[in-house]
């Protein structure tokens, strides 16, 4: 059988494509296509542990068993580096004109950067109500200081030691990352009962300058404990698990890096 591998963020750039075609055998599981793809390409074996799988769209489990979930004749797997976030072709501020001035208890957006400098108000505006006593804002803004390399990056890391970072440049598998960005906010309500009255986040993708924002999470809640508490929740979710990368640019280059929580522990 034959199966696409889709690919992002540095295993894209290292294969120099965003597909591959894999010949398998039939029958076969996803850990027949892992094994097969990382057999011939050594320069992205360090990626392997750390990957998190999509089959048809969907985000396997990180506990899911691999020999165990068959692949079918034409499938699309997507094959996701750690991520390292912290695509659409709507502005942030069309996002917020189409929900039409409403109040809504969950936004989530990805969108190409720069956000608006109007945009953490405005997303205040439309998540906060007047049972709210709290609104903590959360602003992701792009640093100077390198962070952790992805893995098999160190080199290119090394080689850009002592220097500055220029600017970000964000990437997403879009259509995952908006369901898993969803899927977190959602659970941060469900588990609040009622303590937080709603949340917003907003992710930019493309480059990003030193000193702008990448990111914008609102959260509204009746008490400042809870909107801070869910504010920490998502973003270490996000960090952790939703399909956003990031590459450094130097003025020598780039290195793809990796958010330590996103490694799985050797």
């Amino acid at each position: 059988m034959q199966v696409t591998v889709r690919l992002y963020a540095v295993l894209r750039a290292r294969e120099g494509s965003t597909h591959v075609k894999v010949e398998l055998a039939d029958p076969a599981s996803v850990a027949d296509l892992i094994a097969a793809y990382f057999a011939t390409r050594p320069d992205q074996v360090p990626l392997q542990p750390h990957i998190r799988i999509a089959v048809s769209g969907a985000i396997l489990p990180r506990t899911a068993d691999l020999a165990a979930t068959p692949l079918h004749e034409g499938e699309e797997v997507a094959l996701l580096p750690p991520a390292s976030g912290g695509s659409s072709d709507w502005s942030a501020h069309r996002v917020i004109r189409e929900i039409g001035g409403t109040s809504v208890q969950r936004l989530v957006a990805i969108v190409p950067a720069p956000l608006p400098a109007t945009l953490a108000g405005d997303l205040a505006a439309l998540i906060a109500s007047s049972r709210n006593g709290a609104v903590v804002t959360f602003t992701g803004i792009t640093r100077e200081t390198p962070g952790t390399p992805a893995p098999g990056e160190e080199d290119a890391a090394r080689r850009h030691a002592g220097e500055r970072v220029t600017a970000l440049e964000y990437e997403a598998a879009a259509e995952l990352a908006q369901a898993v960005l969803e899927e977190v906010c959602d659970e941060q309500l469900r588990s609040a009962a009622g303590a937080v009255g709603g949340i917003a986040l907003v992710h930019a993708i493309g480059m990003v300058p030193i000193g702008a924002p990448s990111l914008l999470l609102v959260v509204a809640a009746p008490h400042r404990a809870h909107a801070y508490a869910v504010s920490a929740a998502v973003i270490d979710a996000l960090k952790r698990d939703v399909p956003i990368w990031k590459s450094e640019h130097f003025v020598s280059g780039a290195v793809w890096s990796a958010n330590p929580d996103a490694l799985r522990e050797s």
